[in-house]
């Protein structure tokens, strides 16, 4: 019998102290600004988004503290990050 393979495409929930990337709408958003700067996860809430959109990792909500000190005045959500290495 043999082992099922884990999906690569389902990545985990990211946790406070993750170092990540944002991935952000570069021409159109209005936090483009923010897009390609990385920092570290400093807190993660949760809410009910899913119900709306049917994806479970929308109910996940980060904070994120900048390289250079900064903590935007926005959340964001799973699809806005990208793990980086330490």
């Amino acid at each position: 019998m043999t082992k099922p393979q884990s999906d690569p495409s389902i990545a985990q929930a990211y946790q406070k102290g993750d170092r990540v990337k944002l991935i952000l709408d570069k021409e159109l958003g209005p936090d483009k600004h923010l897009h390609g700067k990385t920092g570290e996860i400093i807190d993660v809430s949760f809410d009910d988004a899913a119900s709306v959109t049917g994806d479970s990792e929308d109910n996940f909500i980060y904070t994120v503290k900048l390289d250079n000190g900064e903590i935007p005045d926005l959340h964001f959500r799973r699809h806005d990050l990208k793990r980086i290495d330490s």
